[in-house]
């Protein structure tokens, strides 16, 4: 049976969505992974913090502008700091999980510089999730780079990396992710220097950012948040499977890996697939 395909969406001004992003970087690449295998057994059956097996998924890493989604669903832009003590638990939550998966440092409150502008890191890994050879049609200017591929291994892998390393310069590092110098250090490190031992040529770190402020990759993003709203996506992290359903939250994310096995019993139908203004 062919692997099935779950397109997780984030934002880099969503902590759950870093809790999400960190437990797929392990589950793609368990050496990456700071806790014994004893401690690791700890945290199966939390569906919050435990590690997920892929072997039979293909993650699609998505992603958007969450301030447009919200926008479009017609809430506050940061619904969960409009009420003070939610917003006090929502940073406690994410340090708690954060600490179980043994990367502490979150902060326990709202940081100055949150949330981020994070329209240019959004960009770049939009244009990483479409491949290297993407990249390098974009950066050739010699062919209309085609994107909406769905990785390799060794890519997807590339990826993950990379949007832990934005998130954990965001949260844990405290440093302005919408910086060009920060966001081209993150590309040299995370981006550039795997992809050339895997002999997959990219551009180093300050022409991908130039890449990204490019048309085709602006239009991209947006493409991919106009997705988001499309499919009834109202906050991050999401998951959608191939035949129109959507799970919502960090703890879902074993929902939406699980959901080829059981599709075939569900009989109300995908939650992304129902026309807009219907009765959801």
């Amino acid at each position: 049976m062919s692997p099935a395909t779950v397109s997780f969406w984030f934002e880099y001004a969503s902590p759950y969505s870093m809790v999400t992003a960190l437990r797929l970087l392990y589950a793609l690449s368990p050496k990456r992974m700071p806790l014994s295998q004893a401690a690791a057994s700890l945290m199966r059956g939390s569906p919050s913090c435990e590690i997920p097996d892929l072997s039979s998924t293909n993650i699609v890493f998505r992603p958007i502008s969450l301030g447009a989604v919200f926008k479009a669903a017609g809430q506050l832009a940061l619904p969960n700091m409009a009420v003070p003590i939610k917003a006090d638990y929502l940073f406690h939550d994410v340090a708690r999980s954060m600490d179980t998966l043994g990367q502490p440092g979150f902060p326990l409150q709202k940081q100055a510089n949150w949330p981020p502008n994070s329209a240019s890191a959004g960009r770049m890994t939009w244009m990483l999730a479409q491949g290297t050879d993407y990249i390098n049609s974009l950066n050739a200017e010699s062919q209309v780079p085609v994107s909406g591929q769905v990785l390799d291994l060794a890519q997807t892998k590339v990826v993950a990396e990379w949007v832990w390393r934005v998130y954990e310069a965001q949260f844990i590092s405290i440093e302005d992710i919408a910086s060009p110098e920060v966001l081209a250090k993150l590309w040299d490190l995370y981006v550039y220097q795997p992809s050339k031992l895997d002999g997959r040529v990219v551009p180093e770190g300050l022409k991908a950012v130039e890449l990204a402020q490019s048309d085709a990759v602006k239009g991209g993003f947006k493409n991919s948040t106009q997705d988001a709203i499309d499919h009834n996506l109202f906050g991050a992290p999401s998951f959608t499977t191939e035949d129109g359903d959507m799970y919502w939250g960090n703890d879902r994310l074993f929902d939406a890996l699980f959901h080829h096995n059981v599709q075939d019993t569900q009989k109300i139908g995908g939650f992304c697939t129902k026309p807009k203004g219907a009765n959801l």
